[in-house]
């Protein structure tokens, strides 16, 4: 997996500031991230789930999705 630590580093400013402006420039800044990410052929939909984990640090539910994604497309791998 490509280097996520600009990406936790982004969330995590995102759930610090309370402030709704300097918020939206961080959300500027992951989707710039996301998409450099995505053309260095990072899978989109595992990027998604974890944008999501990181957005928000206490839902289960999300760390389970992302687990079980994981886990999924290591038994099924996509075809060449």
């Amino acid at each position: 997996m490509a280097d996520l630590s600009k990406l936790r580093n982004l969330y995590w400013q995102i759930r610090y500031h309370r402030n709704k402006s300097i918020k939206r420039r961080y959300y500027r800044y992951v989707f710039k991230e996301k998409q450099r990410l995505i053309e260095s052929g990072v899978d989109h939909e595992e990027l998604r789930l974890i944008c999501r984990v990181l957005a928000n640090r206490i839902n289960v539910h999300a760390e389970k999705r992302l687990e079980d994604y994981r886990k999924n497309r290591s038994e099924n791998p996509p075809f060449s």
